[in-house]
């Protein structure tokens, strides 16, 4: 043994005895000061009333979050009995993609009613979604609507509602209205008939005709809006009732998706709010608290968004939008019945991008095609000083809409034009020239169609599909069941 290694073991090992010393020493004094336990004794039991009356005042405490109960205690015109008229989970935060909101306040309410009542003929049957404690729905009432049906997704409102109200028979109906794209999507895997039951009694109208009934909703996710708009290119379901008139309180971001002009991002500008503005006129009316509605929606994850994004997010924190929708009587003079999932496919196939220019995407269907755009007097032509229907609203977004034309050509068009350049008015302009090349119906075009069919009969997300969620637990078995039964 080197002279190194015993100097390493003389300092060593008196280290270790004074650490084995005083480990010893805290071992024995813990078990002598350890005491003895002291037995349990039973306490007198509180009387009946009391304990009661303990226990739903410790409930409604925990069941209200803090922050929720100071807001309506301490704000103005807020009112915190109306939180007790609310189950707990509803009280609780939710997600930005929660599809299901309540009214909570009564000044909110009647400003509300107040828009849905204005020339509201006195035969047209009025739709409120989720009436929860039923708010809005005493607003109507005292401005003597009649002709009213409520959609309650939670069945714990049914008997409040039914006792308060007097409604009569079939008046309020039980289900999630604002999912009916879950429930069409659960029809496509087992031809249910889900959304027909949903839609029952709700009269029918043709296209042309007067609106069939005025709605009112709030909605919190674009998959509502988007089932609407499939409806419609597939000519079924909501479809068949004809048009009508939706009061639509909505996030700033969610607005921002449906009324976005091409100034706007890559991420508002898309497939789907094209195939919007040509479907629906839509109309800002005004602001509304988002706090005045239940849940509250938080803000969380928008570290992965980008800045315009965490603006409007931001935005819709304080407050949200109530907008107008009516499907344009007109469309059908403008784009055929025959061509509307032609249509859906075309923006769909060409805005995966927006850069996507316009000549060479085309020519991948139809090859030297791009000289007759060029050629064309119409696409030749130079700027005019045609004032520009989008501008003097906002920078990047439509407060009302502007009328629909088939017959909007693009100024200065060239090879190096990108499809995120044109106004949905031009892409249909665009979409109709396309359809009518003699070429057209022996493209690669329609191959590209007719394979994704069986995807568009399921609404499976077809128009801009720019987002994602999970998916519920009810499609997830459908799925699974529907694997099992193709094996």
């Amino acid at each position: 043994m080197t002279s190194n290694s015993l100097h390493m073991l003389q300092r060593i090992f008196p280290r270790w005895r004074s650490a084995q010393t005083s480990l010893c020493r805290t071992i024995v004094n813990d078990a002598v000061a350890t005491k003895p336990k002291t037995p349990r004794v039973r306490k007198p039991k509180a009387p009946a009333a009391a304990s009661a009356a303990a226990n739903s005042t410790t409930t409604a405490d925990t069941a209200i979050p803090k922050h929720v109960l100071e807001y309506f205690q301490t704000t103005p015109g807020m009112d915190a009995s109306v939180l007790k008229q609310f189950p707990p989970s509803i009280l609780r935060k939710s997600s930005l993609s929660t599809e299901r909101f309540y009214l909570a306040n009564r000044t909110t309410a009647a400003r509300i009613a107040d828009v849905l009542t204005q020339d509201l003929p006195a035969d047209r049957l009025l739709v409120e979604v989720n009436p929860g404690p039923g708010l809005l729905t005493e607003q109507l009432v005292q401005r003597n609507v009649h002709n009213l049906r409520l959609y309650e997704t939670d069945a714990s409102f049914e008997a409040r509602l039914n006792a308060t109200f007097n409604l009569p028979k079939d008046a309020l109906r039980i289900g999630d209205f604002n999912g009916l794209w879950r429930l069409s999507y659960l029809d496509g895997f087992d031809n249910g008939q889900r959304v027909c039951g949903m839609l029952s009694g709700i009269p029918h109208r043709k296209w042309q005709e007067e609106v069939s009934f005025r709605l009112f909703s709030v909605i919190g996710t674009v998959k509502y809006l988007r089932y609407l708009m499939n409806s419609i290119t597939l000519q079924s379901e909501f479809f068949s009732l004809g048009r009508y008139e939706m009061f639509l309180v909505m996030s700033p971001l969610l607005f921002s998706h449906i009324a976005s002009t091409k100034d706007a991002g890559y991420k508002l500008y898309r497939g789907g709010t094209i195939v919007f503005q040509l479907y629906f006129e839509h109309e800002f009316l005004g602001k509304v608290p988002s706090k005045h509605f239940l849940p509250w929606c938080t803000t969380g994850g928008t570290k992965k968004l980008r800045t315009l994004h965490k603006q409007l997010i931001e935005d819709g924190a304080e407050e949200w939008y109530l907008v107008r929708i009516v499907p344009r009587r007109n469309l059908f003079d403008h784009l055929l019945p025959d061509n509307l999932g032609l249509f859906a496919s075309f923006v769909t196939q060409h805005y995966v991008s927006r850069r996507n220019r316009i000549i060479p995407s085309l020519e991948h269907w139809i090859p030297h095609c791009g000289a007759r755009l060029i050629l064309n007097s119409n696409y030749t032509r130079k700027s005019s000083s045609k004032k520009d229907p989008t501008r003097g609203v906002l920078p990047s977004q439509l407060l009302k809409s502007v009328p629909l034309s088939s017959n909007d050509y693009v100024d200065n068009f060239n090879i190096f034009t990108e499809f995120g350049e044109l106004t949905p008015a031009q892409v249909l302009t665009l979409f109709n020239e396309f359809i009518n090349w003699s070429e057209f119906h022996q493209s690669p075009f329609m191959q590209a169609v007719e394979s994704q069919k069986h995807k568009q009969q399921r609404f499976a997300r077809s128009l801009d599909d720019d987002e994602s969620a999970d998916e519920p637990g009810e499609v997830q078995r459908a799925k699974s069941k529907k694997s099992t039964d193709t094996l």
